[in-house]
């Protein structure tokens, strides 16, 4: 293909508005400073993001909150009760949420592990079984109990019950 001898056979060569007479135009690469903090920004955004599959939170660090619902119920018939359990902050249908979300706290959210008052009850068999279940700083619970009467409960769950 040949050139018409008016027109330049550089990229950057631009025509007048009469197209009479071709004028070259210089294209300087120089960013001014909204441009280089725009790409700066750019540049820090995609870091972030290509980033946030990498991050995680610290070994041992704790994931806040808990949600809890814990079942009451007498073998003996009537009498169950249900109530519901957030820690972090402490709140919920539960008559005392702060002394049972500390007593959970202070095992971690290990119920089984749970001793709160150590000492004698009467050997009166009247079964009440204990139920639990939901999340507990993101992992899930449960746990279940049958406890020989309510005394045995209320000396091994503390204010959990």
């Amino acid at each position: 293909m040949r050139w018409p001898s008016t027109l330049s056979r550089d990229p950057i060569t631009l025509c007048s508005r009469d197209n009479a007479s071709p004028s070259t135009r210089e294209v300087s690469m120089n960013f001014g400073p909204a441009a280089a903090r725009r790409t700066a920004a750019l540049g820090i955004c995609a870091a972030a993001i290509l980033s946030a599959p990498f991050c995680s939170l610290p070994a041992g660090a704790a994931v806040a909150g808990a949600k809890l619902r814990i079942t009451v119920t007498p073998d003996a018939g009537g009498g169950a009760y249900t109530m519901r359990l957030t820690c972090d902050p402490d709140r919920g249908s539960h008559p005392r949420p702060a002394p049972a979300c500390d007593v959970l706290r202070s095992v971690d959210g290990h119920i089984e592990d749970l001793d709160v008052n150590p000492g004698p009850c009467t050997l009166i068999y009247l079964p009440v079984e204990v139920e639990v279940s939901g999340i507990w700083r993101g992992e899930p619970i449960e746990y279940q109990r049958e406890f020989p009467n309510s005394c045995v409960m209320e000396r091994t769950l503390g204010p959990l019950v």
